[in-house]
C-alpha cells in the first residue's frame, strides 16, 4: 500500500505593529504638579504647543501660559496651574478665581478676533502678576504659608478687565441684534404687499388700504430709528431675559427681527384704534390727515412706552363705557 503524502502549507499572518500615539503634554504634567516636584517636561510643552506668553513659578508651584490653540489656529487659550499642596490665603483664591471664571465667559462669548485676544492677554496679566507676587511672597518669608498683600493692583486690572469684557460683549450683541433688524424689516416688507393685496378685496376699506399700509412701514421705520439712536448714544443695553450680551447668535438676531415687527404692528394698531373712534383724537382734514397717521405710527415704532400707554389707555375707556353705572 502506497503512501501518498500531502504537503499541507501552514497559514500565513501578517502583523502590523502601530507606533504608540504621541502624548500630548499638558502644563499640569509638565510642572509635575501630581508629583509635586517640578517636572523637566517643560520643553517637551513648550514644543508642542505654541506658548505666547508664559511665568512658570520659581518658588511655588504655580504656572500660567497664553498658548495657541492646536484646534483653532484663529484663537489663543489660556492655561492654568497651582498645585495643590499650595496654600492661599482668601483674597488670594478669591482673585484668582474670580480671574479664571472671567476667562471661560470670554473663551465660551467669543470664538475669535480681536475682542477675545485683548481680553486673554489682560487676564493673562492679573494671573501672571499674583504669580510673581506669590513667588515674591515666598523668597522673602520663605514660609510654606504663602501670603501676598499687594494684590489691591491687581483688582483693579481684573476690574478693567471685566469692565472692557463687558463692553465688547455688548457691542457684540448689538451687531448682531442690528442684523437681525435687517430680516424682520425684510419679513415687514413681504407682510406690508400681502396686506394691501387682501386689504384691497374689502369694499369698505378698499381705499384705506395704501394708508394701512403706510403706518406698518412708519411702525417699523420708528423702531428702527429708536434701535440705532440708543447705540449712536451708547444707550442700548441688551439685558432681557431672551437676549442678553452672553446669548448666542439665534437668540440676538431673534430679538433683532421682532423689534422691527413690533414696531410695524403698533404703528397699524394706533392707526386702526384712530379710525374706530376709540382714541379721542382729532384728525385734520387732506394731505394733513395723512401725514398725522404716518407721524403718530412712527412715535408708536419709535416708543413701546407710548404704545403700551395709547392701549392700556384705550382699554380704560372700553371698561368704563361698558360698566353698568355708564351705560
Amino acid at each position: 500500500m502506497s503512501r501518498r503524502l500531502q504537503q499541507v502549507s501552514a497559514p500565513s499572518f501578517e502583523a502590523t505593529i502601530s507606533p504608540p500615539p504621541v502624548r500630548t503634554e499638558t502644563l499640569a504634567d509638565a510642572l509635575g504638579v501630581g508629583s509635586g516636584r517640578l517636572s523637566l517636561k517643560l520643553r517637551a510643552y513648550e514644543t508642542q504647543h505654541e506658548v505666547l506668553e508664559r511665568y512658570y513659578g520659581s518658588a511655588v508651584d504655580v504656572a500660567v501660559a497664553l498658548v495657541r490653540d492646536s484646534n483653532d489656529s484663529r484663537r489663543e487659550r489660556l492655561e492654568v496651574v497651582c498645585a495643590p499642596d499650595v496654600q492661599l490665603e482668601q483674597n488670594v483664591e478669591e482673585l484668582l478665581f474670580r480671574a479664571y471664571s472671567l476667562y471661560r465667559q470670554v473663551h465660551l462669548t467669543f470664538v475669535s478676533g480681536r475682542d477675545r485676544a485683548l481680553c486673554l492677554h489682560m487676564i493673562y496679566g492679573v494671573i501672571a502678576g499674583l504669580f510673581i507676587e506669590l513667588d515674591r511672597a515666598v523668597a522673602r518669608e520663605g514660609d510654606e504659608q504663602v501670603e501676598c498683600a499687594r494684590i489691591s493692583y491687581l483688582e483693579t486690572a481684573c476690574n478693567r478687565a471685566e469692565a472692557y469684557f463687558k463692553r465688547a460683549a455688548q457691542r457684540r450683541a448689538q451687531l448682531r441684534y442690528l442684523a437681525g433688524m435687517g430680516g424682520g424689516l425684510t419679513v415687514m416688507a413681504a407682510v406690508g404687499v400681502l396686506l394691501s393685496l387682501g386689504l384691497a378685496t374689502l369694499p369698505d376699506i378698499s381705499d384705506q388700504a395704501p394708508l394701512f399700509v403706510a403706518t406698518l412701514v412708519a411702525g417699523g421705520a420708528g423702531a428702527v430709528m429708536s434701535v440705532l439712536f440708543g447705540m449712536t448714544s451708547g444707550n442700548l443695553r441688551l439685558h432681557t431675559l431672551f437676549a442678553n450680551a452672553e446669548s448666542g447668535l439665534g437668540p440676538l438676531v431673534a430679538a433683532g427681527a421682532l423689534r422691527p415687527l413690533l414696531g410695524a404692528l403698533s404703528g397699524t394698531v394706533v392707526y386702526v384704534l384712530l379710525q374706530s373712534g376709540l382714541v379721542p383724537l382729532k384728525v385734520p382734514d387732506a394731505a394733513a390727515g395723512t401725514h398725522f397717521y404716518i407721524a403718530l405710527a412712527i412715535v408708536a415704532g419709535f416708543s413701546e412706552r407710548w404704545a403700551r400707554g395709547v392701549l392700556a389707555g384705550t382699554e380704560e375707556r372700553i371698561k368704563t363705557s361698558s360698566s353698568p353705572a355708564a351705560r
